[in-house]
């Protein structure tokens, strides 16, 4: 009885081994075609629209900002 449940187990384990051995080829076959294919047609990408630039605000300004919004919410 405990041989058979021995047995039972390595076969399992040899059966999940397998699989993942050859789930393992599968994805690097499927890695290696998608390469393949992207070679052979490369995405287009389209350049970012510009931003205007943002006004430089000093770190005095900031704390301003920040003392009167934390005041106006005190009230």
């Amino acid at each position: 009885m405990i041989t058979e449940g021995l047995m039972l187990m390595l076969y399992g384990m040899g059966i999940v081994f397998t699989f993942l051995v050859v789930m393992i080829f599968v994805v690097n076959a499927m890695s290696a075609i998608v390469q393949q294919y992207n070679k052979k047609h490369p995405e287009k990408v389209d350049a970012p629209a510009k931003k205007p630039a943002a006004k430089a605000v000093s770190d005095d300004t900031e704390i301003a900002i920040a003392i009167a919004m934390a005041a106006a919410q005190a009230k």
